[in-house]
């Protein structure tokens, strides 16, 4: 269900804390992260409460990439990358069409954001590991959403499609990725 996963959402929000000295580049990268989770998750709501719950599950679940991301960075204290999440929702038959529709156009929009990225970082460091685990949890995304789109589990593949797109879309934004493609796809 799209409220449970809202719900969820804002608990693990509202524990973290930034790890970063107030100040330093990585304390703009978590406040920016933190925005976007934020944001989404109040994006989301609007849409849950309006009835949309095909763009409220999406919200939440990009908004999930983002928070995840940013643990994985170390942005945050407070939350460790979970091994797995049960995407799927319940968006109701009347939303049919407007979920097959984003789901298509996720798919296609992840697949692009994740041939639009390289890592920035030379190769030798860090940051260049972090870079590559970033893109491989967008392209197991991408692969899981792909499977759950091949059995017809569209709510579950809409999910795992925004999820990955919000890792990428952090890691962009925290800087170990170089945009090689569309830059436009990305919150820069």
């Amino acid at each position: 269900m799209t409220l449970p996963l809202r719900d969820a959402l804002a608990a693990d929000l509202s524990a973290v804390a930034p790890a970063p000295p107030e100040g330093s580049a990585l304390a703009g990268v978590c406040a920016c992260v933190l925005r976007m989770v934020s944001s989404y998750l109040s994006d989301g709501t609007v849409f849950a409460d309006g009835g949309d719950l095909v763009n409220a599950h999406a919200s939440f679940a990009y908004a999930y990439g983002w928070l995840d991301a940013g643990a994985f960075l170390g942005l945050y204290h407070g939350r460790t990358v979970p091994g797995d999440y049960d995407l799927s929702a319940s968006t109701g038959p009347d939303l049919r069409a407007h979920l097959e529709e984003k789901t298509a156009r996720y798919e296609r929009l992840l697949a692009e954001a994740t041939a639009s990225v390289s890592p920035a970082p030379d190769p030798e460091t860090p940051m260049y590991r972090a870079a590559c685990r970033i893109a491989d949890e967008g392209r197991a995304a991408l692969v899981r959403g792909q499977e759950c789109a091949a059995d017809l589990q569209l709510e579950e593949a809409l999910g795992w499609y925004s999820y990955g797109y919000g890792w990428l879309d952090a890691g962009v934004q925290a800087g170990v990725f170089g945009i090689v493609g569309r830059r436009d796809i990305f919150t820069v």
